[in-house]
């Protein structure tokens, strides 16, 4: 008989191809068990006889009733090189007996190429009645053709046996593993074929080339991934049937995600358009990873699932990108749904060119919050300083330029976002708006009687562009006050200037525009021409505003180390510290800076200036740089020419810069200005050592103090006043220290002054013992410190002294007279001192 039918005619029914075999024995003999009967395929007997061995059940029990009674029904696949295959089997007794009395158990088989699924999907109870009508010689008349799969059969069993918490939960698990179900030993073997039916429905029906289950498992036999059994085998998951609602445990979280979406997709939508999307899901999915079945369910309920996404602030930009490009969005029924999907797309940096195809296919208005979402991004990154231009573009495209622009004009308005965005916002208006045909006429109104906005915009207009300067000033002209124009007309033309009174009244508009005013003139290089009158604006200013302004002016960069000077003499004459002299063109800061505080009309400020430097010469950092010295003595010079209190306090701070780093005086560029100074300053000079010995730092290394007490000590200065002045600075007098600075000082002393080494030692002896008298606890201190250092100071010349001595053999020494009278000198000296009590505090016998 043969099993290839094709398509049935009649409706709603499909003609199967099938392979079969029946496996038993022969009544009333002793033979083993083995195919009887087999055909409609390419399989043999052997192929046959190995399938049904590979899922095996185990062996059945005698009774005929009962959970584990035959029949037994299982579901298997077979894959080989010619593809994949549904085996359905049925074992079952029969009437008749073997020799020995034992009954005998027949298994019908049938083995269905997969293919014929892909276009026409039956379910395994179809399956099951085909190979029913199995016999000896083959599939009975009409026995393939069978029922398409009709997807509200499964679901009405699923809701008349309130199966679906158990069905979903197991489809879950076969994702991740094995499954035994237990403590169903009341159902029936046609019932549990229906479950397994309703679980295979809770799956893609491309899953089915992997989905192996039975009725009954009687043994370990792991092939089988679903099975009722009484207990599971090791390493499955377990899931008991009395349970109605069982939930996958923690430790699998695929499928916890897949009963989770199965029950969140069933509730949106049905369970009738779960399980019928499902049933069209036939391609073979024996090779595809369990998480690709997960995102196939997600995919039916999509356009509901990235909604929800989007409102829980959880969602990617391309998840969204793909909705609305494959137009999955119109599954959803509003239009503010829709909406909502393109803001959070723009939101997120999708693709501009979706958008905007989008954008036209939906209608969408402004104001809407796709708008707002466009407007929202292109604050944000006005902002965070980040490039908005692909906006400007879309909104061109939209035709809402003009409506974006007023919006980022407005917003900029919040004094709290700080001058950076508003000079942002100034830079994207100037870019998008022609001035000559002044065709934005909503961002004209946003920037009527917002000043800072009004200054940003003139101060970042290209100087090199003089048309469109003139146009915009003449634009702004119309509705913004001649007050706030007129400085930056006198950056313009060369024969202008600018009043006190005038700065005075455009400062009204706000520390901003001050600050814009500045930038702008330095971007131009001609801060000059407002430097006299913004220092005398400034310092007219009271005291508890000033800072205020002055701290505006950090964020100007000067470009030129002219503008750097006006900079810092505008901080300077105010009493602040400057921040610039950092200048790449130090000549022009210096010729910049000696011009402003020579100026005539500044020369009551001189002596804020000075104190401004002075405070900054505090931190002696500067001291290390051989630029940063070069540029304050050019500047102390320039001080040091004019009137004011705190010349000589200028001199001294670069004195004291000595303390950090004495190596500052062999530098040339001091050794040039120090004579001139100490002749103009003899004072200073007189007390030169006392100022540098004074500054010592707090972390001033051990040869930067010996090089100073060196020095102090070649010119003179006694210990105790050497010491006095060293106590008076940061730096921490310990005994350790103490004695490392001497011995440096004793070395500089031989090798820089020349002095004698008798001599050189006899100073620092004076040094350590007026040291050693003048303190108690410092006393203590030395005294252990030498104490620490004198076996290597006496031995390492020992050392060399036998190094030196060794005859050729290397076996004897040989020293010289003069060795041998120091030596003994030596000895005498120890012995000596080994004689005082107040040294070791007892004689030698």
């Amino acid at each position: 008989m043969t099993a290839d039918r094709g398509m049935t005619a009649g409706r709603g029914m499909i003609g199967l191809s099938a392979g079969w075999a029946v496996r038993g024995k022969a009544p009333g003999s002793y033979d083993d068990y083995g195919i009887l009967g087999s055909g409609g395929s390419d399989f043999g007997a052997d192929d046959f006889t190995a399938i049904l061995d590979r899922y095996t059940l185990g062996n059945p029990p005698p009774e005929r009733g009962g959970p584990e009674a035959l029949p037994w029904i299982s579901l298997t696949e077979v894959l080989d090189d010619r593809g994949s295959y549904l085996g359905v089997a049925i074992h079952d007794w029969t009437d008749a007996t073997d020799a020995a009395g034992r009954p005998i158990v027949r298994t019908r088989y049938g083995c269905f190429p997969y293919d014929q699924f892909v276009q026409a999907p039956v379910s395994y109870a179809s399956l099951v009645r085909a190979v029913s009508g199995l016999g000896a010689d083959g599939f009975a008349p009409n026995a393939l053709d069978v029922p398409a799969y009709a997807p509200e059969d499964i679901v009405r069993d699923i809701e008349d046996h309130n199966w679906l918490g158990r069905a979903a939960t197991t489809a879950a698990l076969l994702l991740e593993g094995p499954v035994t179900i237990v403590g169903a030993d009341d159902l029936d073997h046609l019932v549990r074929l229906r479950f397994l039916d309703a679980v295979a429905a809770l799956l893609p029906f491309g899953w089915r080339p992997r989905f192996t289950a039975a009725t009954w498992l009687r043994g370990g036999n792991s092939t089988i991934r679903l099975t009722f059994a009484y207990h599971p085998r090791p390493g499955d998951f377990e899931l008991d049937w009395r349970v109605t609602e069982p939930q996958p445990p923690s430790d699998a979280p695929l499928s916890l995600a897949y009963a989770r979406e199965l029950r969140r997709t069933i509730a949106h939508r049905s369970l009738l358009e779960v399980v019928a999307y499902l049933s069209r899901r036939c391609d073979s999915m024996v090779n595809v990873d369990p998480n690709r079945i997960y995102d196939l369910l997600v995919d039916l309920d999509r356009p509901a699932l990235v909604l929800d996404r989007v409102r829980r602030n959880e969602v990617d930009a391309s998840e969204v990108a793909a909705l609305l490009e494959s137009g999955r969005y119109k599954e959803l029924p509003r239009k503010s749904d829709h909406e909502l999907l393109l803001a959070a797309l723009i939101r997120l940096g999708g693709g501009l060119q979706s958008v905007q195809a989008v954008w036209h296919e939906l209608g969408v208005g402004v104001p809407s919050e796709p708008w707002r979402a466009v407007t929202g991004e292109v604050l944000r990154r006005v902002r965070n300083a980040e490039d908005a231009t692909p906006y400007l573009h879309l909104a061109e495209a939209l035709g809402h330029t003009d409506e974006l622009l007023a919006e980022v004009a407005g917003s900029s308005r919040d004094p709290r976002l700080g001058l950076a965005p508003v000079q942002a916002a100034a830079n994207l208006i100037a870019r998008w708006t022609d001035p000559f045909t002044a065709n934005r006429p909503s961002t004209l109104r946003a920037l009527r009687g917002h000043s800072t906005l009004i200054c940003a915009l003139i101060g970042d207009l290209d100087a090199g562009d003089v048309r469109r300067e003139d146009a915009w000033l003449d634009l702004l002209a119309g509705f913004a006050p001649d007050d706030l124009l007129h400085p930056f007309r006198v950056l313009r033309v060369s024969d202008m200037t600018v009043s006190p009174q005038e700065i005075g009244a455009f400062a009204k508009h706000g520390a901003d525009c001050v600050a814009l005013l500045v930038g702008s003139a330095a971007r131009r290089g001609r801060l000059d021409r407002l430097a006299a009158v913004l220092i005398r604006w400034v310092t007219g200013l009271p005291a508890s505003e000033r800072a205020g302004w002055l701290g505006r002016l950090h964020d100007v960069q000067p470009t030129q180390g002219a503008d750097a000077a006006v900079l810092d003499v505008l901080r300077m004459s105010a009493g602040q510290p400057p921040v610039h002299l950092e200048a790449a063109d130090r000549h022009a800061y210096t010729a910049t800076f000696r011009q402003l505080v020579t100026d005539e009309s500044l020369r009551r400020f001189s002596s804020n200036i000075q104190h401004a430097l002075v405070e900054h010469m505090r931190d002696l950092t500067w001291a290390h740089d051989p630029d940063q010295v070069a540029m304050l003595l050019a500047l102390t010079e320039a001080l040091c020419a004019v009137d004011g209190q705190n010349r000589s306090a200028i001199v001294e701070a670069v004195v004291r810069g000595r303390a950090a780093n004495p190596d500052m005086s062999d530098w040339p560029v001091y050794g040039r200005w120090w004579p001139d100074a100490a002749a103009r300053y003899p004072g200073i000079a007189a007390d030169e050592y006392r100022t540098v010995l004074c500054a010592v730092p707090y972390d001033a290394p051990v040869h930067t103090v010996g090089r100073l007490i060196a020095e102090a000590t070649a010119r003179g200065m006694a210990p105790m006043t050497l010491l006095r002045h060293l106590d008076a600075s940061f730096w921490p007098i310990t005994g350790p220290a103490l004695l490392a600075a001497a011995l440096e000082a004793r070395m500089i002393a031989m090798h820089r002054y020349r002095d004698p080494q008798g001599q050189a030692d006899e100073a620092m002896r004076l040094l350590i013992k007026t040291a050693h008298d003048a303190s108690e606890n410092l006393g203590r201190e030395l005294r252990d410190a030498v104490d620490a250092r004198l076996l290597s100071e006496l031995t390492f010349p020992l050392n060399l002294t036998e190094a030196t001595s060794l005859t050729p053999s290397q076996d004897e020494i040989e020293i010289s007279d003069r060795t041998r009278g120091t030596l003994e000198a030596a000895e005498s000296k120890i012995r000596s001192l080994q004689g005082r009590r107040t040294i070791l505090g007892r004689r030698k016998n």
